[in-house]
């Protein structure tokens, strides 16, 4: 009778540690699909432009500092430098953002 019993609770010990693990991993793994879900929605939000779409919003945006503040300004020339820093931003994510859809091997490789 003792060792039924001791079998017994040797066996719920073992379900208990098995269903806790269980739990552990289900926990993880939503966690880990939540995050990509975040990250898929953020990639949907974002604006993208071609870069065509850029640099004729900086041609815009370079204009309307010359009219309204006027080029020889140093404070033009500081808007100007970062609407340029923008650009070049917009256009390096635009490639990211492509560049594994043409070369997924090069992708791996940075890594």
């Amino acid at each position: 009778m003792n060792q039924l019993l001791i079998i017994i609770i040797i066996l719920l010990a073992f379900a208990i540690i098995i269903l806790g693990g269980r739990k552990h991993r289900v926990k993880k793994a939503d966690d880990e699909k939540e995050s990509m879900k975040v990250e898929k929605d953020e990639w949907a939000k974002e604006n993208i432009r071609s870069e065509k779409e850029i640099h004729d919003t900086q041609a815009h945006l370079h204009s309307t500092i010359d009219d309204k503040i006027g080029s020889d300004n140093q404070d033009g020339e500081l808007l100007k430098n970062i609407v340029d820093e923008w650009v070049e931003l917009k256009i390096k994510r635009f490639t990211e953002r492509r560049s594994w859809v043409r070369n997924p091997d090069q992708e791996n490789e940075t890594k």
